[in-house]
């Protein structure tokens, strides 16, 4: 089976699709972030990195099962087979007005 895999925003993007499949040989976070660098290319590492580093942009969501990554164990967050992996980006603007 596989680890199901849905993209939204820049990252869905960057895949040209908005869900991509990943055999369940991927044991963490961090080794599926690697496999789909792999498989889509640099485009989806700058939108899941920091620049010039390996750690999850803060402005990335990223849930397993429907619970946030940041809350579990980062990039050492275990994966099993069947399991549900989202990946959203959240920007918070602020709005400026001028007279």
């Amino acid at each position: 089976m596989a680890i199901r895999v849905k993209l939204h925003g820049r990252a869905r993007t960057a895949a040209g699709s908005d869900e991509i499949e990943v055999a369940e040989t991927v044991k963490t976070v961090g080794d599926l972030l690697e496999e789909l660098t792999r498989r889509i290319g640099p485009d989806f590492s700058r939108y899941i990195f920091d620049p010039g580093t390996k750690e999850m942009s803060a402005n990335l969501i990223m849930l397993v099962n429907g619970h946030s990554v940041k809350m579990l164990e980062g990039l050492r967050t275990p994966l099993l087979e069947h399991d549900m992996v989202t990946i959203d980006s959240v920007d918070v603007l602020e709005i400026v007005g001028g007279g």
